[in-house]
């Protein structure tokens, strides 16, 4: 009411015209000219499937194929990376959901094309409308931003992964293939920003960035866990309204099974029905994201847990695996394993806002460029071409996933107008080539950088005035700041850093950024863009 009031007497915004989307023409033009040119003969049985399952802030050490962990079993998750190669040192693009997906979606680091931030779905109107909400609402652990922007309704509704941009499922059109999207999208919601309209055939799950497991927040045979914080909070009371809203193609359908196993059977169901063509599978369970929700046959499981919140934590990656060794066994059932390219992987770290993980023994969780929210479970199989059993130690990143699909086509080839920075993995797996796929890695959102340079990591606020320099390979939980005994190196990879932003990024990001995470960590605090 206060809110609306406040609009009513300043209804314009201040300053929105800086956050227009505007598609560049010649880019855009550039685009349809590659999806649209004569392919050269390819050969259909040199088409391999694809299939991405992909995992909502799982963090590496909830699954059981990486050394330590014991208090959760997640054997079928185990079984893609024991029957193909499991990446020790692999890396998102962002500690946020959506910056993440577009990465692995598009091959291309996302701040390439503006996309730094969280896609946001509101924004204070005016001075005074933010005002008040910052004074009046409690929001925790989310700080807004001191210099807040206004971009207009229509301007936020644009936000996505811009049209420009080539995702994988446009561009595996190009070759023929029947693509498939089942669960969270989370990348626009625009008329245009769809899945449905953004390469993929087939499409179910939700636009937004979280909804509700079950159709109502009491349900037979499901346990819920409440946390009270803001955003959990506003997400049991959103549910599967809005961007929660369970849709097929655009049509909102009621699901009444428990999301991640209907999520489940489409993909099966999607999988069967293009068994005898080359297909394209992007499954994006919604585990183990908030609100947490699990089964009781499940919840029954870790009775030995006394942290409810753990419990029904740990009952719900149980399902999820479960899940995966679903499709996993299906495909075999089929006959399509040494066909197909299977990656496991998860948008980010998990988060330790929660209560229910603390990513040890990493350092930090999602929302904050530290290892615990970068660093993530990656695994991928292909029968016959990746060795099985294999444990990669060099550096990887989420985004050799588009690059490692579209050049293992027959007659597959990247466009040539835009950078890639994304590597073709296979060709290092099998020691076809020597080196690592990144010698470097970089990230930025807002106000704070982040790069992997060989074994060393730099992390530093820019606006905050704090900078930290680690040896990862002796010391993988940041634990010691070796910025002061190494300035040398760390003068080099802040220049290094500057030099890559002026290179290879624009000006300013697509949307302004809404809110900072504040996280004390060892006693440290930090303030970290959403």
């Amino acid at each position: 009411m206060v809110l609306s009031l406040a609009s009513a007497c300043f209804p314009f915004s201040t300053g929105s015209l800086q956050w227009q989307i505007r598609s560049d023409k010649k880019l855009t033009a550039q685009k349809i000219a590659f999806l649209n040119a004569d392919l050269p003969s390819t050969k259909a049985n040199q088409r391999p499937n694809i299939i991405i399952l992909m995992a909502d802030d799982l963090g590496k050490y909830e699954v059981s194929a990486y050394e330590g962990v014991n208090h959760i079993a997640t054997p079928h998750i185990d079984q893609i990376g024991a029957e193909g190669v499991v990446f020790e040192s692999a890396y998102v693009t962002s500690p946020t959901c959506a910056p993440s997906r577009a990465g692995i979606l598009t091959g291309r680091l996302q701040n390439r094309y503006g996309f730094e931030t969280q896609i946001m779905e509101f924004y204070p109107k005016n001075t005074p409308e933010y005002l008040i909400g910052k004074h009046l609402t409690n929001t925790g652990s989310f700080v807004l931003n001191t210099k807040p922007s206004y971009p207009r309704e229509w301007q936020v509704h644009r936000q996505g992964i811009p049209q420009t941009e080539i995702n994988l499922a446009e561009l595996l059109k190009k070759y023929d293939y029947v693509t498939g999207i089942t669960g969270k999208w989370h990348l626009g919601s625009s008329h245009k920003g769809v899945p449905w309209k953004r390469g993929f055939d087939h499409h179910y799950g939700f636009n937004g960035a979280f909804s509700w497991y079950t159709p109502k927040k009491s349900y037979p045979g499901i346990v819920n866990y409440e946390h009270q914080y803001f955003s959990a909070q506003f997400q049991w009371k959103t549910g599967r309204n809005a961007d929660g809203a369970i849709t097929e193609k655009g049509k909102t359908i009621k699901e009444e099974q428990y999301l991640t196993f209907a999520i489940r059977d489409r993909a099966i169901d999607f999988i069967e029905a293009n068994r005898d063509t080359s297909f394209f599978l992007y499954c994006t369970f919604s585990a183990p994201h908030i609100p947490f929700q699990a089964p009781q046959a499940y919840y029954d499981k870790y009775a030995h847990i006394e942290d409810d919140n753990k419990r029904v934590y740990y009952a719900m990656i149980s399902a999820l695996d479960d899940a995966v060794g679903s499709i996993h066994q299906r495909l075999k059932d089929l006959g399509l394993e040494e066909n197909t390219i299977i990656y496991f992987i998860s948008d980010n770290g998990g988060a330790t806002y929660t209560g229910a993980t603390d990513n040890g023994p990493l350092k930090g969780g999602k929302l904050n460029q530290f290892e615990g929210g970068i660093n993530v479970p990656f695994m991928m199989k292909w029968a016959g071409h990746v060795p099985a059993g294999l444990r990669y130690q060099h550096p990887v990143s989420s985004m050799d996933i588009f690059t490692t699909s579209v050049l293992n086509i027959d007659g597959g080839e990247l466009p040539g107008d835009r950078v890639y920075d994304g590597k073709n993995l296979l060709p290092y797996l099998t020691n076809q080539i020597e080196g690592e796929p990144h010698p470097q890695l970089y990230w930025r959102a807002d106000h704070v950088w982040a790069m992997r340079d060989g074994d060393f990591k730099l992390i530093m606020s820019v606006r905050d005035g704090w900078a930290e320099l680690y040896n990862l390979k002796t010391d993988r939980s940041e634990q010691f700041n070796i910025k002061d005994q190494m300035p040398e190196l760390f003068d080099k990879l802040y220049d290094m850093h500057q030099n890559w932003q002026e290179a290879n990024l624009p000006e300013k990001p697509l949307w302004p950024r809404l809110m900072d995470y504040r996280c004390v960590i060892n006693g440290v605090e930090y303030l970290f863009p959403v």
